[in-house]
């Protein structure tokens, strides 16, 4: 058996953990197996951890790999990116983005979406998801890189045979390009990723993590082949929501914790009728194709517009209170400020700001319906008795717990008919699945409460005095001279 493991990612990444550990996992079953570990290690200077392609974060990367890999124990070969790209490989790129004359951004290379997988890291790095400074982000790089790390495995997995291959995520540049080499050899490619905080890892073959389809049914998976009676599961997955609800980190940080539990606006009170819509950060799943392509609006923007004018025109009676994501609070672009003037439009919309302090659960009890477009608050809000009604794609898609319009033009029907809450038992599955879904790693941990990552119970990454301090003077030849030390 020939077995791959791309652990591209390093530094300010969980991949530094859950990596090395599958690796030791594999080398512990399969120790007669050959088993090819590949990591960037400053082969390229850009990356989604390192935009300004700063060669101490570099530095601290591969060092920070090197330390990890010191750990491991078995036979494995460890291949850096650049030692299997040529120079060949190098002037296919250089000839492809020469030759395209259109965005680099729409560039697709025989089946990998090279130009889509960039676009998602250009936005989660940025949050700019209207690429208005694109122009200063150096997007033919990014592509170009991608691209000649894709020509240079498809040849060494050609070269080397292997029977499989194991990636993180896939979603951006150079992850992607290895589930698209992988995927042109005819091989299968499974992404890992973490389904919560903690120490569980979740595989998905020859899909991304965001695979809506392919989420449910390792969620489906998780609670059908668990050991525990149906009552512990369905205790567990309401446990946590609860714990979500009390400010707990337990699959994310918690946004709540900083919320004074019980506050609600001025204008809320119990003679009108309340419709609280929870926004979420959708620049978070943008450049993922038709997997979160919202089926009714180009954006949630369009959507809320829409709310606003149909509510604001129509439904004089009905509060519409935007409940904006606490995630988009540092983000000053447009389209977040558009939001924030939404009210000013008719006396009965209201925006809360995403650093009000006001309580996220306390706006749910007063809403006669609850309006998302993919927040995670809709299932919590369907649980508590809410009707919910979704108006974007998100992992609850395909689910009986929500309401769904057949088209944007029968949202006035949800918002105005009385509709009998929808909570099912797949609310539980997903909460059940957060909590302790996926396969539970033998030498990977991370830290709820954020104190970090661990692997074989050393924090990752880990550095020597010497490391920190060759960093340190890495930093400073290049802030000060610009002088790159390798």
């Amino acid at each position: 058996m020939k077995i791959l493991i791309a652990a591209v990612y390093g530094i300010n990444s969980y991949a530094r953990g859950i990596m090395p550990d599958w690796l030791q996992t594999q080398i512990d079953k399969f120790p007669e197996a050959e088993i090819h570990y590949i990591t960037c290690s400053n082969s390229f200077d850009l990356c989604y951890f390192n935009k300004d392609k700063q060669p101490d974060i570099c530095y601290r990367c591969k060092t920070g790999v090197k330390n990890s890999l010191d750990l491991i124990n078995g036979n494995y070969k460890h291949v850096k990116i650049d030692e299997i790209i040529t120079k060949q490989h190098r002037l296919i790129a250089d000839k492809i983005i020469k030759e395209y004359q259109g965005n680099y951004f729409d560039l697709v290379y025989e089946n990998f979406e090279v130009g889509e997988a960039s676009l998602s890291t250009y936005i989660s790095i940025t949050r700019d998801k209207y690429l208005t400074q694109a122009g200063q982000f150096p997007v033919r790089e990014l592509v170009e890189n991608a691209l000649i790390f894709y020509l240079g495995l498809r040849d060494y997995i050609k070269k080397n045979n292997f029977s499989l291959v194991y990636n993180f995520n896939g979603r951006q540049e150079y992850v992607r390009a290895v589930l698209k080499a992988t995927l042109a050899e005819g091989i299968d490619c499974f992404n890992l990723e973490r389904p919560s905080l903690g120490g569980n890892i979740e595989f998905f073959k020859n899909t991304l993590p965001q695979d809506i389809k392919a989420r449910w049914k390792n969620v489906e998976e998780n609670w059908d082949q668990s050991p525990l009676s149906e009552k512990e599961k369905e205790q567990l997955g309401q446990e946590f929501f609860e714990r979500k609800k009390i400010g707990e980190g337990v699959n994310m940080p918690s946004y709540v914790a900083s919320q004074k539990e019980g506050k609600l606006p001025s204008f809320i009170d119990d003679t009108s009728e309340n419709i609280v819509v929870f926004t979420s950060s959708d620049d978070e799943y943008a450049a993922l194709g038709e997997h979160f392509k919202n089926p009714f609006f180009k954006d949630q923007n369009e959507g809320l517009t829409y709310l606003a004018n149909l509510v604001g025109r129509e439904l004089k009676n009905i509060n519409l209170v935007i409940r904006m994501h606490p995630n988009l609070q540092s983000v000053s672009f447009d389209y977040v400020s558009y939001i924030k003037k939404l009210h000013q439009i008719y006396p009965n919309i209201h925006v809360i700001e995403p650093i009000s302090n006001i309580h996220t659960y306390a706006l749910m009890e007063k809403a006669s319906k609850v309006v998302v477009f993919g927040s995670t608050t809709g299932m919590e809000a369907a649980l508590m008795g809410k009707p919910v009604i979704l108006l974007g794609k998100c992992y609850y898609f395909y689910q009986d717990f929500v309401y769904v319009p057949n088209d944007k033009f029968g949202i006035k029907d949800l918002l105005t008919r009385s509709l009998p809450s929808k909570a099912s038992k797949s609310i539980l599955k997903f909460g059940y699945y957060y909590l302790d879904g996926g396969k539970k790693a033998k030498y990977y941990y991370e830290d709820r409460k954020g104190k970090g990552i661990f692997f074989k119970g050393k924090r990752v990454f880990f550095y020597k005095f010497t490391q920190r301090l060759k960093a340190k003077f890495i930093q400073i030849m290049y802030e000060t001279l610009r002088i790159r030390i390798p």
